[in-house]
């Protein structure tokens, strides 16, 4: 095997980005220093499930505490909302996140009319601490889980507020009063795809007993006093899905439920969400930059000898003609493989993963049908250009495969710790896992193909150098992202709804830049496809399995005719 070595310069600069990774990770995990969190918890339901919640509260002793539960959207997690705990935490309050079933890391299957279960359990948790005053308990609704949880504010004077954030007001809320409070906040983004402001002022106009054409948002009706405040919010500058990390609703939150409990005294007047965000960006820059450095000398530790993935020969052909050929086939023929790919929708759990393995193999499928046509140029069948990149020594073929395992593992315990952990889970429950091994072939096996024109064709015909690699990074950016907005638009005008248009576009751009520059990068490092495709696969396999409801696939499909 090689000797590894490193030179001084670059032994500083991984050195640099390691401390300020490692940095980055602690302080996510410290501040506010006043908080305490206590992660993966776990609770029954009456039905038998097992709920995965996180707790974030005070440090401080004492008793009679006020305690608020978060509950998140479809394709969500008890992670995305932990920005929402960490500040009402700082704020004085017990902030209690939980995965509804078939969500994050708890059990069972999506079931929208068992919900109120899942809240229940973690109210049982509260009524098993003494510390707790469970006759003045809050709840915080995102999307999907407002609707549980005005159903339980309905059910029980014990709550006192209601926060529904991207979510409905129906229009038989329980009316507040001194006497059984319930005060009502609803958080709504300008470019919301699902809910306007008049649809909630239907509700509010119900509760208030105000005409609907009166009410206007960003006003406070009623009083706090009196135990009947509400008011809608609109934020100018979000949309639905980016509410679970906006800092503007975030704010309102806490500060509508410090309203609500006068008698809650802060830990922390700082705000943190907008510091937490600078701190994950440094988290990933450190780690992006470790991750890259540290990459070239397990190549040469790893690997025995570099061997070119050099594909195909495409005289006459430039990037322009083929970026231009690759965008082109990928979209006019996409559709084909979308529907090649639907009947294995239909038979898998997770659904939203399948959804997305059907949207990215259709664009795959185009791009087989091209290197088709190009192999067909030069005589030569596409199953011997699919085969290319594993016609190598069987030695050397482990050693890639060595070298991809590894690096898959680090970049993605890098994401984990960053993302991961604090804005979006990456950790399936027990009832996904067996359907991971799946998810992981199909997306291998879609990033190689990927990787066959992007790599083992368009890059090659790039120069060596930083900035050829940021160029071919950002073409296969470009390809991706060009070719999802496409078809989610497509598919959102023929829908009628911009839901997943606006659901899935912010979380593409992030994933595919994530994609492209490790793709590229790996090729040029060791010029091979394959440790660039299990990198790429396992982290993103993990993130995409974990935000999937646990839903049988023909029940997914179904709910597009709904």
């Amino acid at each position: 095997m090689n000797k590894i070595y490193i030179d001084k310069k670059k032994t500083i600069l991984i050195s640099l980005f390691l401390i300020i990774f490692v940095v980055g990770t602690v302080l996510m995990f410290i501040l506010p220093l006043n908080v305490k969190a206590t992660y993966n918890k776990t609770v029954k339901t009456v039905d038998g499930e097992t709920i995965s919640f996180n707790v974030f509260e005070p440090k401080r002793t004492g008793v009679n505490k006020k305690a608020i539960i978060l509950g998140h959207g479809i394709m969500s997690n008890k992670e995305m909302l932990k920005g929402f705990a960490i500040e009402l935490a700082a704020a004085g309050f017990v902030a209690v996140t939980l995965d509804f079933r078939g969500h994050g890391q708890s059990t069972g299957e999506l079931e929208r009319d068992l919900l109120t279960n899942d809240i229940n359990a973690i109210v049982s948790y509260l009524n098993a601490r003494s510390d707790i005053n469970t006759s003045a308990l809050g709840y915080f609704g995102f999307s999907m889980g407002g609707g549980p949880g005005i159903e339980i504010v309905n059910q029980s004077t014990d709550f006192r507020c209601f926060i529904g954030a991207g979510t409905w007001l129906p229009n038989d809320v329980r009316k507040g009063n001194s006497t059984d409070p319930l005060n009502i906040l609803m958080i709504l983004g300008r470019y919301d795809e699902l809910i306007t402001p008049e649809d909630l002022k239907e509700g509010l106009s119900n509760y208030t007993g105000i005409a609907s054409e009166d009410l206007d948002v960003n006003r406070l009706y009623g009083s706090f006093q009196d135990g009947n405040a509400a008011m809608i919010y609109l934020d100018d500058n979000t949309n639905h899905v980016l509410g679970d990390w906006d800092p503007d609703f975030i704010r309102e939150a806490r500060n509508f439920a410090l309203n609500t409990f006068p008698d809650v005294i802060p830990i922390d007047e700082n705000f943190y969400a907008n510091t937490r965000l600078i701190i994950l960006f440094s988290q990933l820059i450190g780690g992006f930059g470790f991750f890259i450095l540290i990459t070239d000398p397990l190549s040469k530790l790893i690997l025995k000898s570099r061997e070119e993935e050099l594909i195909l020969e495409t005289e006459g052909e430039t990037i322009v003609s083929l970026g231009g050929k690759t965008i082109g086939y990928s979209l006019i023929l996409s559709l084909p493989g979308i529907l090649i790919f639907v009947p294995i929708v239909l038979l898998l759990f997770l659904a939203t993963a399948g959804f997305i393995s059907a949207l990215l193999f259709g664009q795959a499928f185009g791009i087989l049908v091209l290197l088709w046509r190009i192999g067909k140029k030069k005589d030569i069948k596409l199953r011997d250009i699919i085969k290319k990149p594993f016609k190598i020594s069987r030695n050397n073929l482990i050693r890639q495969f060595c070298l991809g395992g590894i690096l898959a593992i680090l970049f993605t315990i890098i994401i984990y710790l960053s993302g991961g952990l604090h804005y979006i889970g990456m950790i399936p429950s027990i009832t996904k896992i067996p359907w991971v091994p799946l998810y992981f072939v199909i997306f291998f096996i879609i990033f190689m193909i990927f990787g066959l024109v992007f790599h083992g064709i368009l890059q090659n015909k790039f120069e060596k150098g930083v900035k050829p690699l940021v160029k071919m990074s950002l073409i296969v950016f470009g390809t991706l992202f060009l070719y999802m907005f496409t078809i989610l638009l497509i598919l959102a005008l023929v829908m009628g709804s911009f839901f997943y248009f606006g659901s899935f576009l912010p979380l593409a751009v992030p994933l595919f830049l994530l994609i492209s520059f490790i793709s590229t990068i790996l090729y040029d490092k060791t010029g091979s496809i394959i440790p660039g495709a299990l990198v790429n696969t396992l982290f993103f396999t993990l993130l995409i399995c974990t935000i999937s409801p646990y839903q049988s696939g023909f029940s997914f499909i179904l709910g597009f005719f709904h």
